[in-house]
């Protein structure tokens, strides 16, 4: 079961994988364009009512995260099972699309089963929280709530994810 809660989620900033188009990204770091579009949504993050982070162990996320974050006076915490898949769950997830949670079995049911848990330890802290993490992060969560809108998610682009009539919607929230 997962906790029915409001949250924030925000994808890590770009790194130069996801310029090439390479789908295991391994432990690497956000690059100069990952670090400006971060910089780009500080006063965006700054007027949420963030009263947790919660993030991934990688180093793409805690960077985004020291940057996103810098002006916020809120508790933050790592969570290991906010960490990325392999590029072979990733294919097999988006292979799979809106039914993953479904049919998936094996190494992908073991990865959306480790994003629950995430997703729960996260949502016990007090909030409204943020998340940072990962696209195919994302996309497990939005299987697990069958969130039927675009799984995929761009690289700094805030999400809020809420509860209407006992459902799970993510919306994408733009800079105005």
């Amino acid at each position: 079961m997962l906790t029915q809660r409001e949250f924030y989620y925000l994808r890590h900033g770009e790194t130069d994988h996801n310029v090439l188009g390479l789908v295991h990204h391994g432990d690497i770091s956000i690059n100069e364009r990952g670090k400006r579009q971060a910089e780009k949504i500080i006063r965006l993050i700054g007027s949420l009512p963030i009263k947790t982070i919660c993030h991934s162990p990688m180093k793409r996320a805690k960077e985004t995260e020291a940057i996103v974050t810098c002006e916020l006076l809120a508790h933050r915490v790592e969570i290991p099972h906010l960490a990325e898949c392999s590029g072979d769950v990733w294919l097999e997830m988006t292979r799979l699309g809106y039914e993953t949670y479904q049919k998936a079995e094996g190494s992908v049911l073991q990865f959306i089963h480790q994003v629950k848990e995430g997703l729960n330890l996260a949502l016990s802290h007090e909030g409204p929280v943020l998340i940072i993490a990962h696209g195919g992060v994302h996309f497990a969560m939005c299987s697990l709530m069958e969130v039927e809108d675009d799984w995929k998610i761009d690289n700094c682009v805030p999400v809020h994810f809420s509860l209407e009539e006992s459902r799970w919607r993510a919306r994408k929230i733009s800079l105005i």
